[in-house]
């Protein structure tokens, strides 16, 4: 297993790249936009595309709401170097995993050994639940969720943007609730990327 889970990709991904070892260049990553989609402004979603390309990855786009017009798209998905899901609305997120299936293909490319890079959403999306995302994204973006169930890929909790000072109150709430339901909880800077291989976690920074 070579799961990555950042706060912000994008800030994190060289070390990322330099820990798990992989050059980038002629391999190829597919980036899934879909978690933006319900924000005005997703420059954060673009910037984390762009680091992909930047370090070498030829960047292959897949929307899952597009999905399904792509024949192609199990073996685009499972064959990937890299894959990166950018950040965006957890709840929002999971629905399209769910409704198109690639929660388990997902979880199946994890499982398999792929390298995978989570972005705020997209690394709660990992854990055993994504209800840590309850205070920060809203769950009415996703009607049709009958649950918080996460991938589970990951046996602990994770929390991005933890630096951040509006956020405190927030993430001292969610991290004394999910500590109470016996979860470990780990806190991640925009600087942070938690690294797991199915045995060790270890926290890489760029400080």
């Amino acid at each position: 297993m070579r799961l990555c889970l950042a706060s912000y990709a994008k800030d994190t991904l060289k070390t990322i790249i330099q820990h798990d070892g992989i050059n980038p260049n002629g391999k190829t990553a597919v980036f899934i936009p879909t978690a933006g989609d319900p924000y005005d402004d997703r420059c954060f979603v673009e910037a984390d595309r762009k680091a992909l390309a930047d370090v070498g990855f030829k960047v292959v786009d897949l929307d899952l709401k597009q999905a399904g017009k792509n024949s192609n798209y199990k073996s685009i998905l499972l064959d990937a170097d890299a894959i990166l899901i950018a950040g965006g609305n957890t709840f929002y997120l999971m629905d399209w995993l769910i409704k198109t299936g690639f929660d388990k293909l997902l979880k199946k490319y994890i499982v398999d050994g792929g390298l995978y890079i989570g972005s705020s959403a997209s690394s709660i999306i990992c854990c055993p639940t994504i209800e840590g995302a309850v205070e920060f994204d809203d769950p009415k973006l996703a009607p049709d969720l009958k649950n918080y169930t996460g991938l589970d890929v990951f046996p602990n909790i994770v929390l991005p943007h933890a630096h951040k000072e509006q956020y405190f109150d927030r993430i001292n709430r969610t991290t004394k609730k999910l500590e109470q339901a016996g979860f470990k909880v780990f806190h991640l800077t925009d600087d942070d990327a938690l690294f797991y291989d199915g045995k060790n976690i270890e926290i890489l920074t760029n400080k």
